[in-house]
């Protein structure tokens, strides 16, 4: 199967108008921290979130980007946590695949796709649709879905979890307390949220979640069973994650089974020198195989292309373009509501 399929003319998603993000520097006892701000809209407000290391290729045209001296990067304080590894290292960054799925789910076009627009109605709403985000790093896209509206329950490892999402949720609470909210909102947090914050007009938690562990062992059973939308962004690079991350779908695809829950899952073409046939990596082709081997659906809905650096077979790096994709996995298995 190739991914070229996918790379539909009626599904390219152009950059957003007024959607803007940008990079600041923030220091404290010396240690500097890179900020990556981004506008909320049809409102004044910003969300910002504090992250280890400037963001990669989330910003486009002139937007400000952080740079950082070789002074500013300390040694990871978090390299001996234990379940930590270089994957683990990833998630103190905002990436591309982040950027193209907060504004094909919160800033509709007139050209997005009927699916596409059915899901912007869910997520930008005040009655709280419930969302699972899976490897959520920093908790860009978990956040700034739950300050339009979603509620939001952020997972990752725990050093992420505790060092920068549950952090970075207090922040925006704070920056987000004056924002006016629907009359639909909830006005205090729901209950599978345990202990929810009110991140503009959603709310949002955050608890670790191990891919290879059972669920049901690590989400409480309404947790569990609650979900409308499970997404994950950026969260495949290497192809030995791309099996616990789909057991871990498959799992929550069953214990939510109820709310018939779809994947929405963001992804940038990296393919590696040696193509598409990589061992190593994850390529586009191998998620679209690997969804089809468990027997589910996949649709693109939107797609963009990107500048990016690449290493050619004589190690010097040159600017390139690649594609970033936004797919939505269903569980074809899944019965259907009866008429």
């Amino acid at each position: 199967m190739k991914y070229q399929q996918y790379i539909q003319k009626e599904r390219h998603r152009p950059p957003t108008k007024g959607f803007q993000c940008r990079e600041d520097i923030e220091k404290e006892d010396h240690l500097a921290s890179v900020i990556f701000k981004c506008n909320l809209p049809h409102q004044q407000h910003l969300v910002e979130f504090n992250c280890r290391e400037p963001s990669c290729g989330a910003l486009e045209g002139e937007e400000k980007g952080a740079v950082l001296s070789e002074d500013d990067y300390a040694v990871d304080p978090n390299f001996f946590d234990e379940g930590y590894s270089m994957a683990g290292t990833t998630g103190f960054k905002v990436w591309t695949g982040s950027r193209l799925l907060i504004e094909a789910l919160t800033w509709p076009q007139d050209t997005d796709c009927e699916r596409l627009k059915e899901i912007q109605e869910c997520v930008n709403s005040d009655y709280g649709t419930r969302i699972i985000e899976l490897g959520a790093g920093v908790g860009v896209v978990g956040t700034y879905l739950s300050a339009v509206g979603s509620h939001v329950l952020l997972t990752d490892l725990t050093t992420l979890v505790e060092n920068a999402i549950e952090t970075n949720l207090e922040r925006n609470e704070r920056i987000l307390s004056d924002m006016s909210i629907g009359d639909g909102s909830g006005k205090s947090c729901p209950s599978w949220l345990v202990d929810g914050q009110r991140i503009g007009r959603g709310w949002a938690d955050a608890t670790p979640l191990d891919w290879t562990k059972s669920i049901c062992e690590q989400l409480t059973d309404e947790q569990a069973s609650s979900i409308d939308f499970i997404i994950a962004s950026d969260v495949v690079f290497l192809a030995s994650m791309m099996k616990s991350l789909f057991d871990t779908v498959e799992a929550l695809f069953e214990t939510s089974k109820d709310n018939k829950p779809s994947l929405i899952l963001s992804f940038q073409k990296r393919d590696a020198q040696d193509g598409t046939d990589s061992k190593a990596f994850t390529t586009v082709d191998g998620v679209l195989t690997a969804v089809r081997e468990r027997g589910w659906t996949i649709e693109c809905l939107a797609w963009r292309t990107v500048a990016v650096r690449k290493e050619d077979e004589t190690g010097s790096v040159k600017d390139d373009t690649s594609e970033v994709f936004v797919f939505e996995i269903k569980d074809a298995n899944c019965p259907l509501e009866e008429g």
